[in-house]
C-alpha cells in the first residue's frame, strides 16, 4: 500500500529511567556531611574524606537496612533512616581514625 510507510520498530524510551540511587546517594550522603560537620563545629582538611566516608557509610548502612529489613522511612528502595545512620557511624569512626594519626607539634622559641 502506498500510503504506508516502511516499517520501523519503535525504541522503548521509557525503559531508560534514572535510578534512585544516582539522585538518593549523593543527596543523602551531602545531608549527612553537612549535619555532621555543623555538629562537630570543624571544617578542614579532613571534610573531603569525611565526605567520601559519607557516601560510602549511605550505601552500607542502606545495603545493612534492607538485609535486616529496617522499613523506617522508606523512599522507593532506599532506607533513609538505615542509610544515614551508617553514614554517621563511619563518619565517627573516620574521625577517630584520624585522631589516632600523628599529631603535629611546634616547637616554641
Amino acid at each position: 500500500m502506498p500510503w504506508r510507510g516502511t516499517h520501523r520498530p519503535r525504541r522503548n524510551l521509557s525503559g531508560v529511567t534514572l535510578g534512585p540511587w544516582l539522585v538518593w546517594v549523593p543527596l543523602l550522603a551531602l545531608i549527612n556531611l553537612l549535619v555532621f560537620v555543623a555538629i562537630r563545629g570543624k571544617w578542614g582538611r579532613i571534610v573531603l574524606v569525611l565526605g567520601l566516608a559519607s557516601v560510602g557509610g549511605v550505601v552500607i548502612g542502606d545495603w545493612i537496612g534492607e538485609r535486616l529489613g529496617l522499613e523506617v522511612l522508606p523512599i522507593g528502595d532506599m532506607n533513609i533512616v538505615a542509610a544515614s545512620i551508617g553514614a554517621q557511624l563511619l563518619m565517627v569512626a573516620v574521625t577517630l581514625l584520624a585522631a589516632l594519626g600523628p599529631v603535629r607539634v611546634e616547637a616554641e622559641e
